[in-house]
């Protein structure tokens, strides 16, 4: 063996409808056998190999010049960013150590332990994330232990909220963080105990000599207050590299379409959104939306279409974006694509 590419099947929520997605991996030429074009050709096979088993989106983290070439293109991450220093009224900073600290809540967080607290987490992830754009539809937790910024807030024995973290090795970078949150979640009907297992991360974080942390935490403005009120300051950011870093590629633009129709019908419906048609074409592939009014149909595209690029569609598809960034240009059909594709309340993480 020469080379080899690793492909993982992955599922991403849009809405209630879920998306398969292969993610590209551990791509190698052996050292004696490199600058032959052996690259070229696996990558070629990969998406030849992912088209014939009907993924309609592919992602990969990668140098931008060479995956290019096989039809990926560059794809923001998104992050919740908090400082670790609040700008007061008077123009100082305040102490996070001291700001966050909360005694009574931090004696309800102890560290994850898998064998006792997998299970909650689990269902916690699955409240948290139920119909959430951009989520994994579940996630399985491992069963390990004493990883003291892998935390639960608990209270009577039960479990109401998680967040996982992990301390970074340098050098850090605006891509990487000294401490970096990958997951957190509650009772979505209860997202105080949220704020403090956050707030405990944070304060932590602070003592480690951190200077921010980044997250991935849902780009969801219905958070934004748990998250001001637990922290000294956040951004949410979508964050991308001009050299390389995360990729997406649409494989196919109907198997999307179609994967996702159910949830683009019951939009159109909330909506009271008027009979009409819309074309979208990507990458040379054109797809009509029919709306009768009942029921969407995912048909040929003929006529007038909207094109757009891999990364326009993605974003209107997750809902990062107003659909009026993404079509230019003054059109009747861009109503009906504004209700199928609303911004949302976006997960980050699987699309990134």
């Amino acid at each position: 063996m020469v080379g080899a590419a690793h492909v993982r099947r992955e599922e991403i929520q849009v809405g209630q409808a879920v998306v398969a997605k292969a993610d590209v991996g551990e791509v190698c030429i052996a050292p004696s056998c490199q600058g032959e074009g052996l690259g070229t050709a696996l990558m070629k096979m990969v998406v030849g190999q992912l088209k014939a088993d009907g993924y309609p989106l592919s992602r990969l983290g990668g140098y931008r010049r060479f995956y290019e070439r096989f039809g990926w293109v560059p794809f923001p991450r998104g992050y919740i960013d908090f400082a670790l220093r609040g700008l007061t009224s008077r123009g100082g900073f305040t102490d996070p150590v001291g700001y966050l600290d909360r005694p009574e809540e931090d004696a309800r967080i102890r560290a994850y332990d898998g064998c006792r607290d997998a299970a909650a987490c689990e269902a916690l992830y699955a409240a948290f994330n139920a119909g959430r754009t951009g989520a994994e539809p579940a996630q399985s937790f491992g069963a390990g232990a004493g990883n003291p910024w892998r935390v639960v807030y608990e209270v009577g024995g039960a479990v109401r909220a998680y967040v996982f973290a992990s301390q970074n090795a340098p050098p850090h970078t605006r891509f990487s963080s000294a401490v970096s949150i990958s997951d957190g979640a509650c009772d979505p009907g209860d997202t105080r105990p949220l704020g403090a297992t956050l707030r405990y991360v944070l304060r932590q974080a602070a003592i480690a000599g951190a200077e921010s942390v980044r997250a991935r935490l849902p780009l969801d403005p219905s958070l934004y207050d748990l998250y001001r009120d637990s922290s000294c300051g956040f951004v949410p950011s979508l964050w991308q590299s001009s050299e390389g870093g995360n990729m997406l590629q649409v494989l196919s633009l109907r198997g999307l379409l179609e994967a996702i129709a159910p949830e683009l019908t019951e939009r159109l419906r909330m909506a009271k959104q008027a009979t009409g048609e819309v074309g979208l074409r990507v990458r040379g592939e054109t797809v009509g939306l029919a709306w009768d009014g009942e029921r969407l149909t995912v048909e040929e595209g003929k006529g007038d279409w909207v094109e757009l690029g891999q990364d326009g569609v993605m974003k209107m598809v997750l809902g990062l974006v107003p659909v009026e960034q993404v079509v230019k240009g003054e059109r009747e059909d861009v109503a009906m694509l504004r209700a199928a594709f609303p911004v949302q309340g976006t997960a980050t993480g699987v699309w990134g």
